[in-house]
């Protein structure tokens, strides 16, 4: 796998190391031609996100007398085409470890510090209360740098994975063909790259028998999707195996890990780590989330970056602001110097569009840039925009786990050549809701410019702050329909994330950007619980 240049100090630090390595192989190994290993080879299967069909595949392991790690996205737990708490439970039930991999999935290495340690503490303390004591941790992406390491480590993980340092048939050739026991970072699990259609019975094979007949070592294999047919929007080949594939490698792993001449056994990270560490393996720290940002004051806009003046460096897309979509359309995005105020707004424009919308929206995290709520209070959220078609504002809100869940809408807004302010007053935030996003979605073929975004609580006094509130004011025409309906005109949703056909998000693949996923009115109820892969788009 090609690694993200994001990652700085991790390429050169993997190419010393494999240069370190072939050194101290010339000078002090003893070649070795046949026949297992002296030193015992230990493989660990690891699933990473969390996917539904990782459940067969973990059913497929029980069958054949197997354990691995599951790294989960907290955030992303019971949502449509995740597992659920229950799946969870029951997988634990049968030896499996659940680890932490992040509430809702971002480059750890491309957002602050301080939103680092809530991602990483507060899925390990969301975790840990449903029961699970989750030690071992993965990197979103396998990016890390000494910081990311070192919340990893201050959080109460015991080790973190990355991703493509091990030597495999795609990559790394220069590589160790296996992690070492114990490993020179903890922080940083040497892994080959994760496992994709490419991936063979036969490659899946030799990468256990590289090791066991050589060197042997710790290989630690990673999934995603279990699926078929490979290649199809529902089962994407850059990071999916077939479940026959699967089955017939942990078939043939159970016996070959059997059978004693191959010194092989098959362990969860954490089995490995108390086997390495024995007396020294430390005590269960109880997990401590890391406290979002207070709401602000009644009448001050909550946002950051409103008026989309400054940039994010990673994205490209305006500093504390992603885009998302869902359904089947084009959008594409460009900085307008054509702004309301400043010198820039965000334009947007839609062609092949069937179903769903793209919007520009706050980002979806845990409290840096989307602004905190309190249950029960009323807000005005507000943008304004030009536009050639009709739009649509659509609500957000965080639980107080990290998930992301679909609120409600507004009516549709009908086109404006020139700029106006739309603005909606919400129903009181539901119970249990923390922080709040929105965005102004285009639901049709057509360009629409934004700028000046806003977010305040209405006060207590305000005729507007009661329970009945679900206000649209626009200075431009509005096509007055109930919220969380579509235009008549506009062909009924057909649950589809943007650009496939299933209700699932596009995820980028480990190293490189793809659409958000963030559905809207016509894809799912309100309430209902979302994963959206935040803040990794591209221009």
């Amino acid at each position: 796998m090609d690694r993200s240049s994001s990652q700085g100090f991790r390429p050169m630090l993997c190419a010393l190391a494999a240069a370190v390595l072939a050194a101290a192989v010339l000078v002090q190994l003893p070649v070795v031609t046949a026949g297992a290993a002296t030193t015992p080879t230990v493989v660990t299967l690891t699933f990473d996100d969390g996917d539904a069909d990782q459940l067969a595949a973990q059913r497929t392991m029980r069958s054949a007398g197997l354990a691995g790690t599951f790294y989960v996205v907290s955030g992303w737990v019971g949502a449509p085409g995740y597992l659920s708490r229950a799946d969870l439970t029951a997988m634990a039930a049968d030896g499996n470890e659940i680890g932490g991999h992040t509430v809702t999935h971002p480059d750890l290495v491309q957002i602050p510090a301080q939103e680092v340690r809530r991602q990483i503490c507060n899925d390990r303390a969301t975790l840990h209360q449903w029961g699970f004591r989750p030690v071992s941790f993965a990197y979103p992406f396998s990016d890390a740098n000494p910081a990311v390491e070192q919340a990893a480590q201050d959080c109460g993980y015991t080790t973190a994975r990355g991703l493509g340092d091990v030597r495999s048939p795609f990559g790394c050739t220069g590589c160790v063909r296996a992690e070492t026991s114990p490993p020179p970072d903890p922080y940083y699990l040497r892994a080959p790259d994760q496992v994709d259609a490419r991936w063979t019975l036969a490659t899946l094979k030799s990468q256990v028998t590289a090791a066991s007949t050589r060197s042997g070592g710790w290989v630690i294999l990673t999934f995603h999707r279990v699926c078929a047919p490979l290649g199809t929007a529902d089962c994407p080949a850059d990071r999916s195996v077939t479940p026959e594939v699967f089955r017939q490698f942990t078939t043939w792993l159970a016996a070959y890990a059997r059978t004693a001449s191959n010194n092989t056994t098959v362990r969860t990270v954490d089995q490995q780590v108390r086997a390495y560490l024995g007396a020294g393996y430390p005590a269960y720290s109880v997990p401590v989330p890391v406290p979002t940002t207070p709401p602000t004051q009644p009448g001050i806009n909550a946002l950051t970056n409103p008026s989309l003046e400054a940039v994010d460096g990673f994205t490209g897309f305006p500093s504390c602001f992603q885009p998302g979509g869902w359904g089947t359309n084009t959008p594409s995005w460009a900085r307008s110097t054509a702004s309301r105020t400043g010198v820039a707004a965000e334009q947007l424009t839609m062609t092949g569009y069937q179903d769903g919308d793209a919007k520009l929206l706050p980002t979806l995290d845990l409290g840096t840039c989307s602004p905190s709520v309190v249950p029960g209070r009323t807000y005005e959220v507000s943008t304004w925009f030009t536009s050639t078609a009709v739009s649509q504002l659509a609500l957000y809100y965080r639980d107080g786990s990290g998930a992301w869940r679909y609120w409600t809408s507004s009516p549709w807004i009908a086109a404006a050549p020139t700029w106006q302010r739309a603005a909606f007053t919400t129903p009181p935030a539901p119970a249990g809701a923390t922080g709040m996003s929105f965005g102004l979605a285009l639901i049709a073929n057509g360009v629409l410019t934004t700028d000046d975004y806003a977010l305040t609580e209405v006060p207590a006094t305000s005729p507007t702050a009661t329970a009945s509130a679900r206000r649209l004011v626009v200075s431009a025409p509005s096509l007055g329909a109930t919220p969380g309906r579509r235009p008549t005109r506009v062909r009924p949703a057909q649950a589809t994330p943007q650009g496939t056909t299933t209700l699932r998000p596009t995820l980028r693949r480990q190293d490189a950007a793809a659409t958000t996923y963030v559905p809207g009115p016509g894809e799912v109820p309100e309430g209902t619980r979302i994963a959206p892969a935040v803040a990794l788009e591209r221009r």
